[in-house]
């Protein structure tokens, strides 16, 4: 404990010692006084974390009533010079309601289309970027499709006529995937990663996956610091807010008593003064409050009033403090990821991955990987970080489900086959667990040669929640008893569920001895019936002669045909 209270009384030395440079090369810095402070803050739109990657509806109509998180957010901060990010999981939840959306739910989304805040997209569900990018992933992670998510029922005729009814009024107008996605961004090619979070490879990462500008928090760069927010960071152009001024940001948007907030809005006051003092011309700060939802009250609209009131200060949009020259003068200062996190999220990807490979048994994989790609999102949401217990349960339900889902279809147990034909089939079970039907190749490897299989690929469909047989052609080349692994793959000759092993036992040539057998039991069969036939003629006619012998009646002649 001495030694922390050493540590943070020397972190605190530093620091007011840091403070009184900055202010004393203040006038030398800045010869001629340019003005207040431009201070661009970005304000976070976003709901608590989920593992879906949609938000029912019954929790999108307590968020967006008169007292919800998401009025609150917007009320803070609509029609202010702020900067809204703006989660799209949001958007997507509240058009999928289609016409069904509550009247709240409707006015809320309406409000926040119109107003005059520069605003742009954070990732789908406010994933955080470079703890997928650092786990592995190629690519920053967006939804696969959201055709699935699209319930034709919730889009019927609007209660009002409209003037130009459709072709087919009967028939709903479907939003389409972008659709659902638009949004008129301010900054399209802008990615804003979790503070103190990016690393030297997560640039490229970014940058192919169309992110043309990378907002980063001031510790993760060295610059400067007579640069502005607009700066190069290895090739990137990058926008830098500032740690100090967003940590007292968030101080006093925090604040819940009233009488603590003239403390909080001195400290940043102080904060934006000392960030302005060090720069040359006229002073640009960026600042964000935190991306953590605030489940309770705040002093978020109060704190940014008093800094629309200070002259010291000018609120402006973030394209404005951000208009500066991009050119040298910062490097990256690599902050990864916890390992402890990257390594959940590195099974997460993988799981996904295999899920991709496995999707190829359905018509349209997307039906399968889409609502699992938006799950993983979800999970990816940088408010988990705030709940570590609970991120680790959703992780743990993500990849067990995976795990059912990959063992959905699978060969049924078989047991031993007896071949005695020369040729014949083996009928091997499969089973589908899906709720839709699937289609696989079946695949028989002898291990010896005492049997042959002349077809090396058998498709099968079965039916959703059902079984089917394949009938696998072979052919007997020699008495003995033949283990054979019996697999299955997707039309992409994935694998598909474990394999199985079955015993057979062959009995070649016993067909035919069976064959001729059986032949000669009718033979037999009915040549006993002919004997029979010719011994009762026999007896008939010795009876006949033995009566004319007697003196009896003859028998009379038969009648001619003719």
């Amino acid at each position: 404990m001495l030694a922390a209270r050493v540590l943070r009384g020397a972190a605190a030395l530093f620091l007011a010692a840091g403070v009184s440079v900055a202010t004393a090369v203040a006038p030398s810095a800045r010869a001629a006084d340019p003005g207040p402070v431009e201070l661009a803050i970005i304000a976070p739109i976003v709901a608590p974390p989920g593992s879906t990657g949609l938000i029912p509806a019954d929790l999108l109509e307590q968020y967006t009533s008169p007292t919800g998180l998401l009025t609150r957010q917007l009320d803070a901060v609509a029609g202010r010079p702020v900067t809204l990010a703006i989660d799209p999981m949001i958007l997507v939840s509240i058009r999928l309601l289609g016409s069904t959306a509550s009247e709240p739910v409707s006015a809320w989304l309406a409000r926040l289309e119109a107003v005059s805040n520069e605003s742009f997209l954070l990732p789908y569900a406010d994933s955080d970027v470079t703890l997928a990018t650092q786990a592995g992933s190629s690519a920053v992670l967006a939804p696969r499709s959201l055709d699935f998510a699209i319930d034709p029922t919730l889009f019927g005729p609007s209660a009002e006529p409209t003037a130009e009814p459709t072709a087919d009024p009967d028939m709903p107008a479907l939003p389409t995937g972008d659709e659902l996605l638009e949004w008129d961004s301010a900054f399209p090619d802008l990615v804003w990663p979790r503070a103190a979070s990016v690393v030297g490879s997560d640039l490229g990462v970014l940058a192919a996956s169309g992110f043309g500008t990378v907002i980063l928090s001031s510790g993760n760069v060295s610059r400067d610091a007579r640069l502005g927010p607009a700066v190069d960071v290895a090739g990137t152009s990058a926008i830098v807010t500032d740690d100090t001024v967003s940590a007292a940001l968030d101080a006093a948007a925090s604040t819940l008593i009233p009488d603590d907030l003239p403390a909080a809005l001195g400290a940043l006051r102080s904060a934006i003064a000392q960030a302005g003092a060090v720069q040359d011309g006229q002073a640009a700060v960026v600042a964000s409050l935190d991306r953590s939802v605030p489940l309770t009250g705040n002093s978020v609209a109060a704190t940014i009033a008093a800094l629309e009131s200070d002259a010291a200060v000018s609120l402006v949009p973030l394209s404005t403090a951000a208009s500066g020259s991009t050119t040298g003068g910062a490097s990256l200062v690599d902050s990864p990821q916890p390992a402890d996190r990257v390594a959940v999220v590195a099974r997460l990807l993988q799981a996904d991955a295999a899920e991709e490979r496995f999707a190829t048994i359905v018509e349209d994989p997307t039906t399968i990987t889409s609502p699992r790609r938006l799950a993983l999102l979800g999970l990816l949401a940088t408010g988990w970080e705030d709940n570590p217990t609970g991120w680790q349960t959703a992780t743990d339900e993500f990849l067990e489900a995976s795990t059912d889902l990959l063992g959905a279809v699978q060969i049924v147990t078989t047991s031993n086959f007896t071949l005695l034909a020369d040729s014949a089939t083996l009928p091997i079970p499969v089973r589908n667990d899906l709720g839709q039907s699937v289609t696989v190749y079946v695949t028989v490897r002898p291990e010896t040669a005492q049997l042959a299989v002349t077809d090396t690929l058998v498709a099968v469909t079965i039916e959703p929640n059902a079984q089917a047989r394949a009938q696998v052609p072979v052919q007997a080349i020699s008495n003995g008893t033949v283990q054979v692994l019996i697999t299955l793959t997707s039309t992409a000759g994935v694998a598909i569920g474990a394999p199985a092993v079955a015993e057979i036992n062959v009995q070649a040539g016993w067909e035919t001895p069976i064959v001729l057998v059986i032949a000669g039991i009718v033979v037999l069969v009915f040549g006993i019936g002919i004997v029979r036939n010719i011994l009762r003629r026999r007896r008939a006619r010795s009876a006949e002669s033995e009566s004319a012998t007697d003196g009896g009646p003859a028998p009379e002649a038969p009648e001619s045909d003719g």
